[in-house]
């Protein structure tokens, strides 16, 4: 007797069961699909180029000295009127980030590197630091070479840097290179984007870190 009501049952409702059986099987697929697909890795744009230059307190830094460690890289000059500022400052709100992280110094290190070292001394980058809250030292280094080779060492990581016929100022691409653990340049990030924040930026690093 109970067979049969269970028969009767399925039969009156065989199509709302049928329905709900197919939602599940879309909501799975929806979920698995666009909730819980892993993100792509981020493609190789190249090697990044060798290179080692002086911080400001004199101690050399290089693409080999900090390597198995994800860097963020950055190219400025201090008298920038426009870009160099906020995405400096941008980056300290990720320096502060990843420090609550545990993350700075360990498992990754920012570098910004002048590409006008006459006028910027070790003492204007410092007041250029101040400026942008950024903390020098701590995980971050702030270098110092050759402005010409260090124009030509921003072109080999895809970042042009042209000084203007005054002599003055200078037109660059205002990008922060993203560098994983192997010294493979993986990522320009767009420093002037409106709508970059400093957790965007440390969610990029986090996906070389996973």
């Amino acid at each position: 007797m109970e067979g049969g009501l269970e028969v009767a049952f399925l039969r009156k409702h065989a199509f709302k069961i049928a329905v709900l059986a197919l939602c599940a099987v879309m909501g799975i697929y929806l979920l698995f699909t666009y909730v819980w697909k892993p993100e792509a890795p981020l493609p190789v744009i190249k090697q990044a180029p060798a290179f080692e230059i002086n911080d400001i307190d004199g101690n050399p830094v290089s693409l080999a000295s900090t390597s198995g460690k994800v860097r963020l890289v950055y190219y400025y000059f201090a008298n920038c009127p426009d870009v160099c500022p906020p995405t400096t400052f941008l980056l300290a709100e990720a320096q502060e980030k990843l420090r609550e992280q545990g993350k700075l110094g360990t498992d990754v290190e920012l570098i910004s590197i002048t590409f006008d070292p006459e006028r910027d001394t070790p003492e204007v980058i410092r007041n250029f630091a101040e400026r942008t809250s950024a903390e020098v030292g701590d995980g971050w280094h702030f270098l110092r070479g050759d402005g010409d080779e260090t124009i030509k060492l921003a072109s080999e990581m895809k970042i042009s840097v042209m000084k203007d016929p005054g002599g003055e100022t200078f037109s660059h691409m205002n990008l922060i290179a993203l560098i994983d653990q192997n010294d493979q340049i993986r990522q320009l990030i767009k420093g002037s984007d409106e709508n970059l924040t400093a957790n965007d930026i440390v969610d990029q690093v986090d996906r070389l870190l996973k």
